[in-house]
């Protein structure tokens, strides 16, 4: 059987918390956190493969929590997902990898989750690399 990517779950809402990991339970192995601090902490005790964060949170919200992950080398190139039901700040998510709209369809969801988990090509590393 193959090993599940590992995603980290995190929202201050328990009802998006655990519509998330009904959703994602059967292609991911799920880890949750509440709030932006927890997850930071999780993360770097068992770095996930992925991680989907909500923005608006009490205390360290998303865009913190991804500047932080962004910050520290063992996490920095980890995929980050944003869901919001707010449309993103100019300039803000620029860090994050993706930004989608609640309510997101699953199926919508589920793509992008597979799609930023695929290796980027050599090609496109290289093009950065002048």
């Amino acid at each position: 059987m193959a090993v599940k990517p590992r995603v980290l779950i995190v929202d201050d809402s328990w009802s998006m918390r655990q519509t998330l990991r009904l959703l994602l339970s059967p292609d991911f192995e799920c880890a949750i956190a509440e709030d932006g601090a927890s997850a930071l902490d999780q993360a770097r005790k068992s770095p996930p493969d992925i991680i989907v964060s909500d923005v608006s949170m009490e205390g360290m919200d998303g865009y913190e929590l991804c500047r932080l992950v962004r910050a520290e080398p063992p996490l920095e190139k980890v995929p980050f997902l944003f869901i919001s039901g707010h449309a993103p700040r100019p300039g803000i998510p620029a860090a994050a990898d993706a930004y989608l709209l609640k309510p997101v369809q699953p199926t919508v969801l589920l793509a992008r989750l597979q799609e930023m988990l695929q290796p980027r090509p050599a090609f496109a590393a290289a093009q950065g690399q002048s």
